[in-house]
C-alpha cells in the first residue's frame, strides 16, 4: 500500500514538473522573450519624452530590433530637463552616429514607441553604452499654443477686414468714396471718355518730363 502511494505521488510529481515546464515556455512564447539573445545597451536623449515607457518597442528603419529598458530624468547645464533613455538593442543592429530618433504612436492613440532611422555612415557607428540625441516630439501643449496663436491672428485679420469693408460701405477713405462718391466716379469715367477720344495724350510726355 505504501508502494502504491510513493508510486502515486512520483507520477503527480512528474506531471506536475512538466505542467511548470509547459506553463514557463508558453510565458516566455508569448512574451517574446530570448533567454539567450545577444545585444546591447544604448542611451537616447530627449527634452520631452512624450509618455514613453519601460518595455516599450524600439524600432530600426520600422524593424521590431529591442526594447526600452530604463528611463532617467535628469537637467541639464542650462537647467532644463533632460530625459535619458536605455534602450536594448539585438546585436546585430548598427545604428549610425547621424541616425535619427524619435517618439512615435502607434496608430493616432496607440503604444508608444522609439523609432530610430539609420543614418549613411555606417563607418561610425554608435558602441554600446553611446549617446544618440533624439528629436523632441511636439506636445499637445505647444499645438494649443499655436492653434491659439493662429485663431488670434485669424480674428485680428477678419476685425480689420470687416473693418475695411465697414469704411467702404460708410463711404470713408479712398476706397469707400471710390464706391459711394458719385463725383470720383463720374471724374474717372469723363476721364476714360477722353482717353478713348484722344489715345494720343497716353503717350504724350510735357517738356522736361522725363
Amino acid at each position: 500500500m505504501a508502494q502504491n502511494t510513493k508510486s502515486l505521488e512520483f507520477k503527480v510529481g512528474i506531471f506536475v514538473f512538466l505542467g511548470i515546464l509547459i506553463l514557463s515556455w508558453f510565458i516566455f512564447r508569448i512574451g517574446d522573450v530570448k533567454l539567450t539573445a545577444s545585444g546591447y545597451n544604448l542611451r537616447v536623449m530627449f527634452g520631452f519624452a512624450n509618455g514613453i515607457k519601460i518595455g516599450a518597442p524600439v524600432r530600426v528603419a520600422g524593424v521590431d530590433k529591442g526594447e526600452v529598458k530604463e528611463i532617467k530624468l535628469t537637467h541639464s547645464t542650462d537647467g532644463k530637463p533632460a530625459v535619458f533613455i536605455r534602450i536594448w538593442l539585438e546585436g546585430d543592429t548598427q545604428v549610425p552616429v547621424d541616425s535619427r530618433a524619435w517618439v512615435n504612436t502607434l496608430g493616432l492613440l496607440g503604444e508608444k514607441y522609439l523609432e530610430i532611422i539609420p543614418g549613411r555612415d555606417y563607418n561610425k557607428v554608435l558602441v554600446a553604452d553611446g549617446l544618440l540625441v533624439g528629436e523632441d516630439p511636439t506636445s499637445v501643449q505647444e499645438v494649443t499654443d499655436l492653434a491659439k496663436d493662429i485663431a488670434l491672428k485669424t480674428k485680428d485679420t477678419l476685425d480689420a477686414l470687416n473693418s475695411i469693408l465697414t469704411d467702404m460701405h460708410e463711404g470713408r477713405g479712398t476706397i469707400g468714396k471710390l464706391f459711394t462718391d458719385d463725383r470720383l466716379y463720374a471724374d474717372i469715367e469723363e476721364m476714360f471718355a477722353d482717353l478713348k477720344k484722344h489715345p494720343w495724350k497716353l503717350l504724350y510726355r510735357p517738356k522736361g518730363a522725363e
